[in-house]
């Protein structure tokens, strides 16, 4: 070795350390090294993607969602356990065939009838031969990022077909790289549900005990209104309209941008919003869109074992109607509830004039 390749040699290797660790420290001071304490928990994060078909990444997935993505979601308890409350049969009408109207999501609205809808889909679950799966919680409608996830991936492995239930504000399966199921749900009148969810919060039903921990039990909804007691303000009037808008921040306060998503995932993502107040169209509806599994609903409907002491049970008790001076209040309040109700009630009512649904 000559003694210009001896000295060279060292000079050589130090230059390439030096190289090596400038471009660690730029690479981590831009974020590409990090360490974080979130963690994807599949490879259908890395698939995300935006509308427009992009891949958007986890961190953006976040950002987009106004998630702080320096949370723990290692200490988050489990929301989304799953019991499969009727499992498919051997007598079931489906052919081999799975369509995407064989997967379908119910994000039942609260108060809204949906306890009485699920005796009956129980009972056409068991005649039809379709998994009826339920989630055991009831009470977690706008779900952290993690969970999100973990939903989209448990109803994506659901066995077709299936109805899923769940209080739950719209998840776009797309947006997670899961399989993308049919939506539906039904609402009522915003300040009838509104009045049904003041008193059941105070004095349950028949099969649910009072959970309200406030100081005014006994307060009626029309001191609540005209007192402009917290609890019937705006903000907390805001109800019906996320189940539509979806999981982002801006979707649980009433302005016009949740309601424009709201409407749009309406058009875009729901096969069927009916009514409490004409449920017995609302099935006849579903039998026609969903006949696989809906088929027999109304028949079932009609009988009065199904459907009057299910009614009966699940009826809020001490209900004292408010005023009419209290229910105009609480429309002006309820403006937007009120937009989105009445466009979707237009929507019903084209639908069913198309079906020949008189």
């Amino acid at each position: 070795m000559s003694y210009c390749q001896s000295y060279l040699r060292p000079a050589i290797g130090s230059v390439i350390v030096l190289c090596l660790v400038s471009i660690f420290t730029v690479f981590t001071s831009n974020g590409f090294i990090r360490d974080s304490k979130i963690r994807p928990m599949s490879a259908h994060l890395t698939s995300s993607r935006n509308e427009g078909g992009e891949n958007i990444g986890w961190q953006n997935v976040l950002a987009q969602d106004n998630i702080n993505s320096n949370y723990d979601y290692t200490q988050e308890k489990n929301l989304n356990k799953v019991n499969i409350v009727q499992k498919k049969g051997q007598t079931s009408i489906f052919s081999d065939e799975i369509t995407p109207q064989s997967r379908v999501v119910f994000n039942r609205v609260g108060k809204c009838g949906s306890r009485t809808v699920l005796g009956l889909i129980k009972q056409l679950s068991k005649k039809n031969g379709f998994t009826l799966a339920a989630s055991e919680i009831n009470n977690e409608t706008h779900i952290r990022l993690k969970d999100q996830v973990e939903l989209v991936n448990i109803i994506s492995a659901i066995e077709p077909p299936f109805i899923f239930q769940r209080h739950f504000h719209y998840i776009d399966f797309t947006k997670f790289g899961g399989i993308e199921p049919v939506y539906i749900n039904i609402i009522r009148d915003p300040v009838d549900r509104f009045t049904s969810q003041y008193y059941f919060k105070r004095f349950g039903d028949e099969t649910h005990t009072s959970f309200y921990k406030g100081t005014d039990l006994n307060m009626t909804i029309n001191e609540c209104v005209l007192s402009n007691h917290e609890e019937c303000l705006d903000k907390k009037l805001f109800y019906i309209t996320p189940f539509f808008c979806g999981q982002h921040e801006q979707c649980r306060s009433p302005i016009q941008w949740s309601l424009n998503k709201a409407i749009n995932n309406f058009d875009e993502k729901f096969l069927l919003v009916g009514f409490i107040e004409e449920l017995e169209d609302t099935l006849k509806m579903l039998e026609l869109l969903l006949p696989n599994m809906f088929k027999g609903a109304t028949k079932i409907y009609h009988k009065p074992a199904a459907t009057a002491v299910k009614i009966s049970r699940t009826r809020t008790t001490h209900k004292v109607p408010p005023t009419e001076e209290v229910r105009a209040i609480l429309q002006q309040r309820m403006q937007y509830e009120y937009e989105f109700y009445n466009y979707a009630k237009k929507r019903f009512n084209n639908l069913k004039h198309e079906m020949n649904i008189i």
